[in-house]
């Protein structure tokens, strides 16, 4: 509950939580880093391209029996090796509250000091992201927030954001706002957190 209001102190409810750009956000946390953990990287492995684009070394965790990964768990990682960043691009939402605060903690841990982590998952007021029955936890955004604060981060950038932009049409801009609004939803499909190890 502390964490809770904390958040709603520092960023007010998801209305008042800024709209930003994915990559934009990506890349500013890419500025400077030497290796990043790519946790839930997936058998493809979407973001490895991004990543080392920039001149970054990439390792990744998954245990997705049909991809090829660095490791398959935080155990198999050596130990005193940390990373600059860890991402975990639309994963919590497929683990259970405990398992979660365990991976968000794990990161904690494998992580430099001043390391940050750069997180996303299904925003939970959006009206259908969440049907996907792989989905187990549902995170609003102050329970992310008390999510990384519980597992020590402090809380850099929270910030909401939409893979198609709000339509410009300012009589359809008005409906969705306003339904929006009656009915406590966000037009926004996804929330964008990142931590820092302080």
């Amino acid at each position: 509950m502390k964490w809770r209001s904390e958040c709603f102190s520092r960023f007010g409810s998801i209305s008042d939580i800024p709209v930003t750009d994915y990559s934009e956000e990506l890349h500013n946390c890419l500025a400077g880093k030497k290796e990043v953990l790519d946790v839930g990287s997936g058998a493809h492995k979407p973001l490895k391209a991004v990543i080392e684009k920039y001149g970054v070394g990439y390792c990744c965790l998954d245990t997705d029996p049909d991809g090829e990964f660095d490791y398959r768990s935080f155990q198999e990682i050596p130990e005193g090796k940390l990373f600059d960043l860890v991402v975990a691009n639309q994963v919590i939402e497929h683990m259970g509250v405990d398992d979660a605060f365990e991976c968000v903690y794990n990161i904690f841990q494998k992580l430099v000091s001043k390391g940050q982590f750069f997180a996303t998952v299904p925003n939970a007021l959006h009206p259908v992201r969440q049907r996907d029955c792989t989905h187990l936890t549902a995170w609003p955004v102050n329970d992310l927030y008390s999510l990384l604060r519980s597992a020590g981060f402090q809380i850099l950038k929270l910030g909401r954001y939409n893979k198609r932009p709000l339509t410009q049409d300012p009589l359809k801009r008005a409906i969705v706002e306003t339904v929006c609004q009656e009915f406590r939803m966000d037009w926004c499909d996804s929330i964008l957190i990142i931590g820092q190890k302080e």
